[in-house]
């Protein structure tokens, strides 16, 4: 006997479709079995996480390079900052130097003046060898920038306060100075003998009157020098009845000297003289017994003893 054949179950359904076209056509029919929309559901599954990797990847990659891009601003503008900051401070230690030069030459004109007023001067003064000029290609570290504009402004004021302290200090000497160059200290002429003192004397040309003598008369040899006792300018200088030729300086803060019986004048009136200076030689002209130079001293618009002043 024949085995009987079994009829195999179906169990995979097929599924129609129906197309119906328009005006009348015959209509269509697609079928296909449910394994072949499992199949199809599956692939579209797996192209959609494809596509859907695809786009995380692009949206990661668009979102890191929104990413750099602000970061890279962030940068720029920071480092614009930076080098803003490190020109001004640039331009502050260009300004520095250019202070610090003035105070050296400040310090250098102090020394002249306390030279001059008999000091020995000291170099002391803010200490430059942290300051000394360096360079090279690479600009300053941006960290550090803060900390050297902090130092420069503490710098900046130190220079500021010394060279304030100086240029009182010059002034103040060379006031002291000029005083001291307008004092009439200075020996009129090289030795000599004083003939006559200030004050009260005899006649001297014999008569027995009694004589007022407004200075020093200082008997010399004919044609010795005669010395300004101070700095100042020719007020007079020429011919003064009595006196002969007739010398008479203002040198400022009060003083003023004079001297007569020159044998010749060596200045004219408006000259600058400086103590010292050689403004004549002496003789014996005017009213005079013999070669010798008359000397006075006003302070104030008085006569004054002078060797209360001279040394």
């Amino acid at each position: 006997m024949e085995p009987i054949k079994r009829q195999k179950k179906e169990t995979d359904p097929i599924y129609t479709v129906m197309l119906i076209p328009h005006k009348g056509r015959e209509p269509k029919s697609i079928h296909f079995r449910v394994s072949f929309l499992k199949k199809l559901g599956v692939v579209c599954g797996i192209v959609c996480l494809i596509g859907a990797g695809i786009v995380l990847k692009s949206s990661h990659t668009v979102y890191k390079a929104q990413q750099n891009e602000q970061e890279l601003l962030s940068y720029r503008s920071e480092k614009a900052v930076q080098e803003e900051k490190i020109g001004k401070l640039l331009q502050e230690n260009e300004a520095i130097e250019k202070e610090m030069a003035e105070i050296s030459k400040l310090e250098e004109a102090v020394r002249r003046e306390l030279g001059e007023s008999g000091v020995q001067p000291s170099r002391s003064g803010i200490d430059r060898s942290q300051y000394l000029g360096q360079g090279g290609p690479q600009s300053a570290k941006v960290e550090a920038v803060d900390v050297y504009a902090a130092q420069n402004k503490v710098l900046q004021e130190k220079v500021k306060d010394r060279k304030a302290t100086l240029s009182d200090l010059l002034g103040r000497l060379r006031e002291l100075n000029q005083r001291k160059a307008a004092m009439p200290t200075l020996w009129p002429t090289s030795g000599g003998t004083i003939t006559s003192y200030f004050g009260g004397r005899s006649d001297p040309f014999g008569n027995r009157s009694y004589d007022w003598h407004p200075g020093l008369d200082i008997a010399n040899d004919y044609g010795a020098p005669v010395y300004a006792s101070a700095s100042g300018t020719i007020e007079e200088a020429g011919w003064v009845s009595g006196y002969g030729r007739y010398v008479r300086i203002q040198h400022g803060y009060g003083y003023e000297t004079a001297y007569g019986h020159m044998s010749e004048i060596a200045v004219r009136s408006g000259q600058s003289v400086t103590k010292g200076e050689i403004i004549g030689y002496v003789g014996s002209t005017g009213y005079s017994t013999g070669p010798h130079v008359h000397f006075e001293v006003l302070v104030n618009g008085q006569v004054t003893d002078p060797l209360e002043l001279v040394r």
